[in-house]
């Protein structure tokens, strides 16, 4: 099979269509993250010369690299798949060296170019180190108070997660896909649905707002000016560059990091579609069903929106030892099917809306969100009960993929202790 397709491809490599031909090699699949279907380094089918020197222990291929929401398509860029930790600083050392830059692939779940940029090409000096084969390690540890979990950059948080409800642990909010490394999480400081409700007190272990607020130490590769030479490094919370780590967007390496959890709780997560935008989203200090009142009372909530319809998705989490007796208990994560797969009849609009008839887009709006109360009913799915894994992860990668937009400051001071672990020219 291997040859067939390393045939296949050579077959439509030159100098002229090279990089055009292997991206449409991969879109018709021959080309994909199977191992079986990299092309080596060195191969016929490159159309790229190797990058000079790269260590020989580790195998460097070209393959294709899409984003989440599909706006960054690259037909070839040059990726390694290091196996432990020591791989990952063999490989930076080089890179300094040969003026090439590293950069940490996880699950590409982004629509900016923070991994890579649109115009990378195999000719670009650039390598992604796939951190999600090899570097999945993680151990509990319940002799101290609160219980910690070290787990490596790139486990999947649906992986993490489940091992911590096995141990009777948990964390207070986590995005809700969990096909997420951890390593991307932290470089964005991502974070869930929760923020102190009106006379809550925050759990032993847990905790408010990103998951990088329950970093305690990272390892993460680092300069050191003693040796000239990037190395594995320990950073404690309190050491000054901590807050540079977290989040570094993309920028840095953490190869390991070791958080607070607290035990496990039961959630309940009931879904309202029947209030109007105008008193959910009506103005501060308004009586009535307002977005603030459910924050106010639970602390995690969720709003989704659909353009031209009165109403909105509102989904509303509380911690609720014992099951409502109107409660429905699950048991897994990812319980709104309707919602990770695109109906039939959304496909269709939304590919005329695509194609230039702007004026269906009311149509389609209204469409989701029938789409979405009719499987909310069908389903059973208004009222759910079960362990915080099971309820905080509810995006699959079949959910449609749309564009979003956020903002962030990100302020980066100079530290006086010699070591740097942000951006450096090499880096």
């Amino acid at each position: 099979m291997a040859t067939d397709i390393q045939t296949a491809a050579a077959a439509h490599m030159d100098t002229t269509s090279g990089r055009r031909n292997f991206l449409r090699l991969a879109g018709a699949g021959l080309l994909t993250w199977t191992p079986v279907h990299r092309v080596l380094a060195g191969d016929p089918a490159a159309p790229c010369s190797p990058p000079p020197g790269f260590p020989g222990s580790i195998p460097v291929f070209l393959q294709v690299f899409k984003n989440w929401s599909g706006e960054i398509v690259l037909d070839a860029v040059w990726t390694a798949v290091p196996k432990t930790p020591q791989e990952v600083v063999l490989i930076v050392n080089w890179a300094a060296a040969a003026g090439y830059r590293i950069r940490a692939r996880g699950s590409g779940h982004s629509w900016v170019p923070i991994l890579v940029d649109p115009g990378t090409t195999c000719d670009t000096k650039v390598i992604l180190l796939d951190t999600r084969a090899y570097l999945t390690a993680m151990s509990i540890d319940t002799t101290v108070s609160p219980p910690t979990v070290t787990a490596q950059c790139g486990i999947l948080m649906e992986t993490l997660l489940e091992g911590l409800e096995n141990a009777g642990l948990g964390m207070t909010a986590t995005p809700a896909p969990g096909a997420l490394t951890l390593g991307g999480v932290l470089a964005i400081a991502g974070h869930g649905t929760a923020v102190p409700a009106v006379g809550k007190q925050v759990l032993p272990g847990h905790t408010f707002g990103s998951l990088a607020n329950l970093m305690v130490p990272m390892t993460v590769v680092a300069w050191n000016p003693a040796t000239s030479r990037y190395e594995l490094r320990r950073i404690g919370r309190s050491d000054p560059e901590a807050s540079s780590l977290c989040p570094h967007l993309g920028r840095s390496f953490v190869v390991e990091a070791t958080l607070r959890v607290g035990a496990n709780v039961r959630l309940r997560c009931q879904s309202l579609a029947d209030i109007p935008n105008s008193e959910l989203f009506a103005p501060a200090f308004s009586s009535g069903r307002t977005f603030a009142s459910f924050l106010d009372a639970s602390g995690r909530t969720e709003a989704i929106v659909f353009p031209f319809t009165d109403e909105s998705w509102l989904k509303v989490w509380t911690v609720s030892a014992e099951k409502p007796r109107e409660s429905k208990e699950v048991g897994d994560p990812y319980n709104y099917p309707f919602s990770d797969n695109i109906d039939p009849a959304i496909a269709s609009i939304l590919g005329t809306v695509i194609s230039g008839s702007g004026f269906l887009t009311p149509a389609l709006g209204q469409a989701q969100f029938a789409v979405i109360k009719a499987g909310l009913f069908l389903g059973n799915s208004w009222d759910l009960w079960g362990w915080s894994r099971d309820l905080m992860l509810y995006i699959q990668p079949t959910t449609l993929r749309v564009t979003s937009s956020g903002f962030v400051v990100h302020v980066v001071g100079l530290m006086s202790n010699g070591w740097s672990a942000s951006t450096t020219p090499s880096w």
